[in-house]
């Protein structure tokens, strides 16, 4: 099994689950109705049955059960779940239909329930309680979770089609309203067993000032993109360096000066979008570069040709916009002590058969910065990660950001905090940002059993900082926004 496959069997589970996002209907008693009539009529349904709670083998008359597919379950699949399983989707199999979801009522139901499933990462913990909540947040509140686990003990009845409520048109997960879409200039043929790194140049034809307010990579083949920086070339450098198919080498960057990241891509990502009012500047006659990562599956030659969509507004917002990105630090000062290292000297190494080795690196803001908004925040890693926190540590109090306590490289995202502008959470002059990751290098990882397969190895190697699916990294996502431009 390679590690695209693992990534599809994530996917098998994933949208299934995230049928009870949240509950569009209720299986509370009908008016004029008190819990203990509503619990007897269903005894008295399901007595009239073989009593296994199976659907269709005699168990009586289905429309009596609540809840049930075509009154409750049904509009929870469409909200939240048909986006990826429809027939043609992204996902491997369909929900559409009863027959389709009932197979699945009970792993869906035990997944949710062990906080497995929807995948996301940022996550309260004993020692990470954000201040803010996050937008779009895909977690269950105990009542979904509830309606689910009754539908499957009541045997995930089908119900009544005469009693079927309107559907919801499922969520679109797409960018809305881009302005331009563009694709690589050519194909890149992914082989061999050795990751690869290469920047695409692309010119979008700006002839004003925009500001992108959403970016969505668009990969043509997941088997093998590892991630993408999508930057701003405002002085069109990377025209100069492209080859004539559009592509040239580079190495974890945009390999130009003066490139601005306005986007990222990594597996499980949603498109980046910047609340209202934000934007990141891209000036006239900028270029764009898709910088790419691709990893090999180590089963033959694989082709892609991705794309990425963007959106702009030509009319300056009230705030600006940079995305930066924290850490990745091999030694001091940026890196602390660890427990670990060599001669007690700081160095980024994660030892073999370690299976909770930690990381720790910081920054210092420098004084004079007022406060920032914090719009934005992604945690990365490689395959051995398991565990980052992310910190702000200003006048001896600690403020935590975020925390991905089951981090997973296969469905890794930014979050948004959930404010107003101007109400973010903030970073200022003085805050000294930390970054903490965990990582498991043992075979009871299954993810480093995976990268270790698809590399022709079996047993754990020492790992070090690097771009390589097979290095690792300590990695923060900053998205900031002023109402001045910042240096």
């Amino acid at each position: 099994m390679t590690m695209a496959c693992l990534r599809s069997c994530a996917l098998l589970s994933t949208c299934v689950i995230g049928l009870t996002l949240s509950a569009c209907a209720s299986d509370s008693p009908s008016d004029g109705e008190t819990e203990a009539d509503t619990g007897d009529d269903q005894a008295e349904a399901e007595a009239e049955g073989d009593g296994d709670g199976d659907p269709g083998d005699g168990d009586g008359d289905e429309s009596a059960l609540r809840p049930n597919w075509h009154e409750d379950i049904a509009p929870l699949v469409y909200t939240n779940c048909v986006g990826c399983h429809a027939e043609g989707g992204i996902a491997p199999f369909a929900l559409e239909t009863y027959e389709q979801a009932s197979v699945w009522g009970a792993l869906a139901s035990d997944a949710v329930n062990e906080g497995v499933m929807p995948p996301w990462g940022a996550i309260e913990t004993e020692e990470c309680q954000p201040e803010h909540d996050w937008t779009n947040d895909l977690r269950l509140a105990e009542a979904d979770r509830q309606l689910l686990a009754d539908w499957v003990a009541a045997g995930t009845p089908e119900g009544d089609p005469a009693d079927a409520v309107a559907l919801p048109s499922p969520p679109e997960l797409a960018l809305q309203d881009p302005s331009a879409s563009f694709q690589n200039p050519s194909p890149f043929v992914v082989g061999g067993t050795e990751d690869s790194f290469i920047c695409y140049s692309i010119d979008p034809q700006l002839a004003t000032d925009v500001w992108v307010t959403g970016v969505q990579m668009i990969p043509d083949n997941e088997q093998v993109v590892h991630h993408v920086l999508i930057y701003a070339d405002p002085d069109a450098n990377s025209a100069e360096v492209a080859g004539p198919d559009g592509s040239y080498p580079c190495f974890g960057t945009a390999g130009v000066n003066n490139a601005s990241l306005i986007g990222t891509w990594v597996p499980g990502s949603v498109p980046t979008e910047m609340p209202e009012d934000v934007g990141v500047p891209m000036r006239a006659g900028s270029r764009v570069i898709l910088a790419y990562h691709y990893h090999p599956t180590g089963a033959g030659d694989e082709v892609d040709q991705s794309s990425v969509a963007l959106r702009w507004v030509e009319d300056k917002p009230a705030y600006e916009a940079t995305i930066d990105l924290l850490g990745n630090f091999v030694s001091a000062p940026g890196l602390e002590p660890g427990p670990n290292d060599p001669d007690d000297t700081p160095l980024f190494m994660i030892p073999p058969d370690v299976a909770d080795h930690t990381e720790t690196m910081s920054v210092t803001i420098p004084d004079g910065v007022p406060p920032i908004d914090i719009v934005t925040l992604g945690t990365h890693m490689h395959y051995i990660g398991v565990d980052m926190k992310v910190w702000i540590e200003r006048e001896g109090e600690e403020i935590c950001l975020i925390q991905t306590p089951r981090w997973d490289f296969n469905w890794q995202r930014t979050y948004n905090p959930d404010a107003e502008l101007g109400a973010y959470p903030k970073v200022q002059g003085g805050d000294v940002v930390k970054l903490r990751c965990t990582y498991d290098n043992t075979l009871a990882n299954p993810f480093l059993v995976q990268a270790l397969d698809e590399q022709g190895l079996s047993e754990p190697t020492t790992v070090f900082m690097g771009e390589a699916s097979l290095d690792e990294m300590c990695l923060l996502i900053f998205g900031l926004a002023t109402p001045f431009p910042l240096p």
